[in-house]
């Protein structure tokens, strides 16, 4: 992955993060980076292994579809997205929540 697509996830990544932020009618304190910074590092591991990738059957799973800068573009978007939703929900669910 080059510098340009890596730059690429942490804008996006932090976006989304801020986009979620303001969308909750009771956001909690650094709840956006938490969710930029699961959805940039799923997207960094997505684009570049994919857990089962080693098995010969699924070994270009990682390497479908469009690339843009050495990044994988759909395994690097599924990776982020599960990724910031898992983020997403361990924050609304933990006991430490407070509110901001």
């Amino acid at each position: 992955m080059g510098f340009l697509a890596f730059g690429t996830v942490l804008v996006l990544a932090l976006i989304v993060g801020f986009g979620v932020q303001f969308y909750e009618k009771k956001p909690l304190r650094y709840e956006w980076l938490m969710i930029a910074l699961a959805g940039a590092f799923g997207a960094y591991v997505a684009s570049e292994t994919v857990v089962g990738s080693t098995v010969p059957l699924l070994e270009s799973i990682k390497d479908w579809g469009p690339e843009f800068d050495g990044m994988f573009v759909i395994p690097a978007i599924v990776g982020a997205l599960l990724l910031a939703v898992v983020a997403y929900f361990g924050m609304r669910t933990s006991d430490s929540a407070q509110p901001a």
